[in-house]
């Protein structure tokens, strides 16, 4: 017993303890993409086992803390923040077992105390002689697993036996063969009305059908008039009138004598007195059963056996998710059993009452924009009668329920509130993230961590923890001659008129011109013209522009409903022949679901809608706020179309400049349009100078659109740092090798570099207004910053460090780059206003930038090994060495980014939709990626993987659960945070030559660890 308690407490246990976990959570992600998210909560989240797991990890963890002391003073840091851990799961199990989530929905004008779980309920009733009795308990169904559900009932003196026999998600009927069913015929009836009055019906046996005048029987006869079809050993038919056999291939037509029997058919055609009959299938034995289909909408059928004594039944019943479930009742003997599946009903101790909801939309378009929910919270109990208002986080509390913005009613009359109760569970869980961050920052700085015990062995670190600290807070168609375009000198004097975009925001239209074209086009330049050329060309001759193949659609399926054989479509492409927009009804459908409901296909066509919405207000001119109101300074500009209050020259000005602008620039006479561009600069300067940006910020915000600053470094990170690698290398190879100005020549650039890199950042900041953290591309671009600047922070250290933030800076700028970023600077929609936000994304893409420069030290590393020989052993290993050191620091410091970063992202989820955790794929990567971490960091403690080379092999392949958190969830894996549409896209083949080079590496650089390199394997604390 001891040996085995000693093995369930001890670090490899740990290990092991660890892999599983992450590996668990990792497949359930892939379980949820294939086969939903019922699946991946039964067979993992949901099951037992991973209960016992998590159990067993938090024991684990528990007797550790005892064995390895971590209660002693100068192990109080360490302490915290593994005692945090304990404290969250602790909290996870309140909220899993105490709390619970619902839904409630108001119609407008109406009030209502009850909420629908959000779980699935199987709810029995009995009763007999006026007593009731019953049972409820929560159910989980999944295709790939279900829970069980057998239970006995006892009611006056009767015992009820009610067991789920099966179980058909999506039911539909459909007929199957069955030797214990009866004949059934499928037919097709063509009555005297052509083919508007073609009519697809089934005759059981014994049933009828009427076709226009006729009485169509199968079997019993129930008029002597009928047409009757009959089956014995063959199927016959009879008829009161002649009728005719004609074959569906062409042909004579075969007479058929009437009140006689005659052998028919299937797939042959029988005229009967003008009306046409086709037996498309026959059945001699068929029953209709319920069978999956693919309607998602469709309800899922539960068959159960009930029986009372003797008596046995079998019950059927219809139910549904997220909805009110429907009771099926019939007698059992002397009992009545009433059975229902799906959500119940909760009453709390207030009401809401639905004043008004409100639907904002984009100017000029169906797209909403906002939504938000006037309600006023009664509370009789405690005299309370109080408006508030619900929207996007902004939530209202009361009695420890929290009511969120979820959706919306399609006729925009009604609303749909998430409502979770979990004070418990919050309070604690909370309580353990403020551990978690205390115990992380205190080890950083406390002299006797693992940390600065690293430090103090490199040869020149000091301030490293410092600098961490300031990196935290930092964190806080047709051809292209065939197009008629403007010039470019008036494009970009046009460029410099400030607008005011629909979110409110002043700024350049050099600025609105490059967003459009960016999302429009998913391009830079188009046709290899700049935006701002683009962009007046639409707006001077929009009939033109509405035939160019330039709005992108990124969907096959979607291309070939519009009707386009490429990626590109003009604005006309949408438009059918009546005139009417072809996306309508896919848009509204898309909208009216809930965020998490909403399909890759649904995003898509959100997406396109945007995009062909943005062409449309360029080519009408409602993009153009350009106008300041003179009335009301403070209010909304006005565009050329807009209902114009101001004098009557003002008046005038406003709808006729850009018209005459236009017509100046479709005549070539350039003069008279520059006069066009200053007149309304000058009535801009003249009414809106109160409202708009400086002009200092106008022009920083022209300077960086025009510089691109992050486009231009990233060749320069890419071809310093890899000249860099080569010089370092050769000069630990050859240690005479001079380069000394080699290394000073390159900080000097880099060093440049950075501060540009810096500036580029500092610049966006100013111009947005807000942390330039929000989208892929910024986060791209600050994970690049934060690489070069922990080369720095490692440079006096090793200048290897440095060379390897510059490849990897360089590598995340190009990526920042490609076609598919987003680098337009943009107001944020409302679910991402959020602090929380911006604390989460800075803290959690610097970790990315620490751990990739594990990541790449851990391949110089291996570089190392493989150079390795007789002559240069020492020198090579006492570098190795050192760079295993920083690389510990480096992911320590990435690992407590990463982790706090990830509970920070809860934290704001709380606080938007109502859940800190809900398994989503993108969240449950990262804890994949802390799991992968935490196991690499505390290999020292395991024997057999406690050697250097180990740890450089693991700071390799570890990084791979950063790139899948970062990429692979958006394209492989479906849920809130993922962009991909339709299937998801092939691997590409550089991947697997990737994996191929670093496997041929590692193997390599095993046989010279092997042969130059021994350690002493100890036990560290």
């Amino acid at each position: 017993m001891k040996k085995l308690l000693n093995f369930l407490f001890s670090m490899q246990m740990m290990g092991v303890l660890i892999i599983l976990f992450a590996f668990s959570i990792g497949t359930a992600t892939f379980i949820e993409n294939d086969f939903g998210t019922p699946a991946a909560r039964a067979l993992v989240y949901d099951a037992r086992w991973f209960e016992i797991l998590l159990l067993l990890l938090t024991m684990n963890l528990i007797a550790n803390i005892f064995r390895y002391k971590l209660y002693k003073r100068e192990k109080w840091s360490i302490f915290l923040f593994h005692a945090s851990f304990i404290v969250i799961i602790v909290g996870a199990g309140f909220t899993r077992y105490v709390g619970y989530e619902g839904n409630m929905h108001i119609r407008e004008g109406q009030a209502t105390n009850k909420i629908t779980t959000m779980e699935s309920f199987i709810d029995v009733k009995l009763e007999k002689n006026g007593k009731i009795s019953g049972v409820s308990e929560k159910i989980s169904l999944s295709t790939v697993k279900a829970d069980d559900f057998e239970e006995r009932v006892s009611i006056e003196g009767s015992e009820v036996d009610i067991k789920l026999k099966t179980f058909i998600p999506n039911a539909q009927t459909s007929l199957v063969q069955d030797m214990n069913g009866a004949p059934v015929i499928e037919m097709v009836a063509v009555g005297s009305g052509g083919m508007a009055g073609m009519k697809n019906f089934t005759l059981e046996y014994n049933s009828h059908q009427m076709v226009e005048n006729n009485l169509l029987a199968f079997g019993s006869n129930p008029h002597p008039n009928a047409i009757v079809l009959e089956y014995t050993d063959s199927l016959r038919m009879m008829s009161p009138m002649p009728m005719q056999e004609l074959s569906m291939m062409g042909g004579d037509a075969i007479p058929m004598e009437a009140k006689q029997w005659h052998l028919v058919s299937p797939r042959k055609l029988y005229d009967v007195g003008g009306t046409k009959l086709v037996i498309k299938n026959f059945y001699p034995a068929a029953k209709f059963k319920y069978v999956q289909g693919q309607d998602k909408n469709a309800p899922t059928l539960l068959v159960f056996d009930v029986k009372n004594g003797n008596q046995k039944k079998e019950l059927i019943v219809k139910g549904k998710k997220d909805y009110l479930g429907q009771p099926e009742i019939s007698s059992v003997g002397d009992v009545n059993v009433s059975i229902a599946y799906g959500s119940k009903i909760i009453e709390l101790p207030f009401s809401l009452k639905l004043n008004d909801f409100q639907l904002e939309r984009y100017p000029g378009s169906n797209s909403p924009s906002s939504f938000a929910s006037e309600v006023t919270l009664i509370d009789e109990s405690k005299g309370i009668e109080k408006d508030y208002r619900i929207y996007m986080n902004n939530i209202l509390n009361h009695e420890g329920y929290r009511f969120f913005q979820a959706s919306y009613d399609t006729d925009e009359l009604g609303t749909v509130l998430s409502v979770n109760h979990d004070r418990v569970g919050m309070t604690i869980t909370y309580f353990g993230y403020f551990l978690l961050i205390l115990g992380m920052a205190w080890s950083l700085i406390n002299p006797y961590s693992r940390f600065k015990i690293l430090g103090r062995q490199s040869r020149k670190v000091k301030t490293l923890a410092i600098l961490a600290f300031v990196m935290a807070g930092s964190s806080l168609g047709a051809n292209a001659q065939e197009l008629k375009v403007v010039p470019l000198e008036q494009a970009r004097s046009f460029g410099e008129i400030m607008i005011q975009d629909n979110g409110g925001r002043f700024e350049p239209i050099n600025t609105l011109a490059s967003e459009v074209v960016r999302k429009v086009t998913k391009k830079g330049k188009f046709k290899g013209y700049p935006a701002e050329q683009i962009f007046l060309s639409m707006v001077s001759n929009p009939q033109q522009w509405q035939t160019v193949d330039m709005i992108k659609v990124g969907n096959s399926d979607l291309a070939k409903e519009i009707g386009i054989s490429g990626k590109y479509a003009s604005f006309r492409d949408f438009v059918n022949e009546m005139g009417q927009y072809k996306l309508s009804k896919k848009v509204q459908d898309a909208y009216s679901k809930k965020p998490a409901h909403r399909s890759k296909y649904d995003k898509e066509i959100m997406a396109v809608d945007e995009r062909i919405n943005i062409t449309y207000m360029v080519f009408t001119g409602e993009f153009l706020k350009i106008f300041p109101n003179p009335n009301d300074k403070m209010g909304a500009w006005y565009n050329p179309t807009s209902e114009v209050n101001a004098a009557k020259d003002d008046s005038l000005f406003i709808k006729k400049s850009v018209v005459m602008l236009s017509q100046a620039l479709n005549a070539g006479d350039s003069k008279m349009a520059e006069t066009y561009i200053e007149g309304i600069k000058t009535y801009q300067k003249k009414f809106g100078s109160e409202v708009m940006p400086s002009e200092a910020k106008q022009k920083v915000e022209i300077l960086y659109n025009n510089i691109n600053i992050f486009k231009r470094l990233f060749p320069y990170y890419l071809l310093i740092g890899f000249f860099l690698l080569i010089f370092l290398v050769t000069h630990i190879l050859r240690p005479k090798f001079p380069i000394k100005w080699v290394v000073g020549g390159a900080m000097i650039i880099l060093g440049i570099g950075f501060l540009l890199h810096t500036g580029g950042l500092a610049a966006r900041w100013y111009i947005a207004g807000r942390a330039p953290w929000s989208n892929g591309f910024e986060t791209m671009t600050f994970i690049a910053w934060g690489c070069l600047l922990a080369g720095f922070m490692f440079a006096k250290k090793s200048k290897l460090a440095l060379a390897a933030t510059a490849v990897l800076a360089g590598m995340f700028l190009f990526v920042a780059h490609l076609s598919w970023m987003n680098p337009e600077v943009t107001n944020l929609v409302p679910v991402l206003k959020s602090y929380w936000l911006t604390i989460h994304v800075a803290i959690i893409t610097s970790s990315y930038a620490f751990l990739a420069l594990g990541a790449i030290l851990g391949l110089i590393n291996l570089s190392l090994y493989i150079l390795q020989d007789q002559k240069n052993k020492a020198v090579i290993a006492e570098n190795i060495l050192d760079l295993s050191r920083i690389s510990e620091m480096t992911m320590t410091i990435g690992l407590y980014f990463l982790t706090i970063g990830t509970f920070l992202g809860g934290i704001w989820a709380n606080e938007s939709w109502g859940r800190y955790w809900g398994w989503d794929p993108k969240e449950t990567w990262a804890l994949v990626s802390i799991l992968v971490y935490s196991f690499v960091l505390h290999m020292r403690f395991i024997p057999g993987l406690k050697s250097i080379y180990a740890f450089n092999i693991a700071s390799i392949w570890s990084y791979s659960a950063i790139l899948m958190t970062y990429f692979g969830v958006n394209y492989y894996l479906a849920g809130l945070h993922s962009y991909a549409k339709g299937d998801p896209v092939p691997i590409p083949t550089w991947v697997y030559y990737t994996v191929a080079i670093l496997f041929a590496l590692s193997i390599l650089a095993y046989f010279n660890y092997k042969k130059y390199n021994y350690e002493p394997e100890t036990e560290e604390a």
